[in-house]
C-alpha cells in the first residue's frame, strides 16, 4: 500500500471537484476521482497523472447508499483507510418558490447534496475514527448564511453547515477533523451554462460582492487544500467563505443610509 494520503473526491470529474482533485494530486495524495460519470473521472486522472501524480478513478452516484459502502469498502481493503473526504459532488437549482417547487427536483437534491455528503462523511468518518486522524471537507454555500429563492438547494446547504458542525464535534475526539468551504458564486460549467442560458446575470454577481472577481473553482481548491492539511490543525468546525466579500458586500451595500464621502 501506498505511503500517500489517501484521499477522495466525490464530483471529482468537474468543477470544484475537479480542480480540488488536481490540486491534491499535484500536492502528493493519492486521489480517487468519484464521480457519476466514469469517462470524465478518468480525464481528471489521466491529468493528474501526467503531472506526476497518482489517481485512480471511481464510479460513483452519491444517492446511492449501496455503492458509496462498496466505494469506500473497496478502497480501504486495496489501499488502506481514507485520510481525506472532500464531499463535491452535488446539484445546482435554478430559482423556485417553495408553494411552487418539483418537489421530485427537491428530492433529488436533498438525496445528491445533503444525504450524498451525509453518507459519504459516515463512510469515511468510520475509517478515520479507527484510524485516529483524517480530514473531512464539505462545501457548503453562501446559501448556508444567507436565504435565496432556491427552494431546495438553499436549505440543503444550511442543513451542510449544520452537520459539519455536529461531525466535527462528534470525531474531533478521534483526531479527525470536519471543516468546509462556503463558495460564492463560482465560475464552475453549472454557473456558466446558467449564465449563457440567461439565468444568471454576471454583472449582478459582480455587484453584490466587495470584489470586482470572478471566482474560479482553483480558489475553493486552494481554501480546500489549506483546510485538510498540517497548517489547518487546529481548526475544525469551521465553514470558510471564500465568496469574493459577498457576504460582507451585500449587507454594507443595503445600510439605509449613505457613508460620509
Amino acid at each position: 500500500m501506498s505511503g500517500k494520503r489517501i484521499t477522495v473526491v466525490t464530483g471529482g470529474a468537474s468543477g470544484i471537484g475537479e480542480a480540488t482533485a488536481l490540486k491534491l494530486g499535484a500536492a502528493g495524495d493519492k486521489v480517487f476521482v468519484a464521480d457519476v460519470n466514469r469517462q470524465a473521472a478518468e480525464d481528471v486522472v489521466a491529468r493528474i497523472s501526467a503531472a506526476g501524480g497518482e489517481a485512480l478513478a471511481k464510479t460513483l452516484d452519491v444517492s446511492d447508499d449501496a455503492a458509496i459502502e462498496e466505494v469506500f469498502a473497496r478502497i480501504a481493503k486495496d489501499h488502506g483507510a481514507v485520510s481525506v473526504l472532500v464531499n463535491s459532488a452535488g446539484l445546482v437549482q435554478n430559482a423556485e418558490t417553495v408553494i411552487n417547487m418539483d418537489m421530485e427536483q427537491n428530492d433529488r437534491i436533498w438525496a445528491v447534496n445533503y444525504r450524498g455528503t451525509l453518507q459519504c462523511s459516515r463512510a469515511a468518518g468510520r475509517q478515520m475514527k479507527e484510524n485516529k486522524g483524517g480530514s473531512i471537507i464539505m462545501i457548503g454555500s453562501i446559501n448556508s448564511y444567507r436565504p435565496m429563492p432556491l427552494a431546495a438547494y438553499n436549505p440543503g446547504k444550511v442543513a451542510i453547515k449544520g452537520l459539519m458542525e455536529v461531525m466535527a464535534a462528534e470525531l474531533g475526539p478521534h483526531k479527525v477533523r470536519v471543516n468546509g468551504v462556503a463558495p460564492g458564486y463560482t465560475m464552475t460549467p453549472a454557473i456558466q451554462s446558467r449564465i449563457d442560458s440567461g439565468k444568471r446575470d454576471p454583472q449582478a454577481i459582480l455587484d453584490m460582492q466587495a470584489l470586482d472577481y470572478f471566482i474560479q473553482p482553483g480558489d475553493i481548491a486552494d481554501g480546500i487544500h489549506f483546510l485538510c492539511s498540517d497548517a489547518a490543525k487546529a481548526i475544525t468546525g469551521v465553514l470558510l467563505p471564500i465568496d469574493a466579500g459577498w457576504l460582507t458586500a451585500t449587507t454594507y451595500n443595503t445600510y439605509p443610509a449613505v457613508p460620509d464621502a
